[in-house]
């Protein structure tokens, strides 16, 4: 990714001594590297353990930077809402963003409560996962480039198409009559 945005990269390494505790954290980078402003990446966010410690660890080794979390789903479970709200304080943490392949309605609820509502963006992927499943349904391709650039406001035909129903065989009332056979 670091490549196709044409931007510098590093890595934080965290060595989890079980699964659930959270260990120690390393930053790798270019020591030349000094960024100014940093997007964190992961998978998931769940109680955003690993998130502070990597937030912390960048903080360290760019102290001037801003530093922007991106995750595909957030689980945000125990006190995670809470270890964001520290994060943005303490660690100026601008937003977290993750999609809504996991309805984030509790989330944001929690973040408007604690007055950070607006650090809390959420990506519609739905239209997205829609056509991917559909495609795969109807043995269509999920690989093809106009497909990988489906962005929210772009028409999906394929998609439109599967999702077409005839208002002619509905009523007000429910499912039209069912059609009359002439002998």
């Amino acid at each position: 990714m670091a490549d196709e945005l044409q931007v510098g990269f590093m890595m934080a390494d965290k060595f989890r001594p079980k699964a659930g505790e959270v260990g120690q954290v390393k930053i790798i980078s270019d020591a030349s590297l000094n960024p100014t402003n940093v997007i964190i990446v992961d998978d998931m966010f769940d109680t955003c353990g690993s998130l502070v410690k990597v937030v912390e660890a960048v903080r360290t080794f760019a102290p001037e930077a801003r530093l922007y979390a991106v995750g595909t789903h957030g689980y945000f479970s125990k006190d995670a809402s809470e270890k964001v709200a520290k994060m943005i304080s303490d660690l100026g943490l601008e937003w977290i963003a993750v999609t809504n392949c996991i309805s984030q309605r509790m989330p944001l609820q929690k973040f408007e409560k604690m007055g950070i509502g607006d650090r809390l963006k959420v990506v519609d992927v739905s239209r997205l996962v829609a056509g991917a499943i559909i495609r795969i349904h109807l043995g269509a391709s999920v690989n093809l480039p106009k497909f990988r650039q489906l962005g929210p406001a772009n028409p999906d035909p394929l998609l439109a198409e599967a999702a077409f129903v005839p208002t002619t065989q509905y009523t007000l009332r429910g499912a039209a009559p069912a059609p009359t056979t002439e002998s």
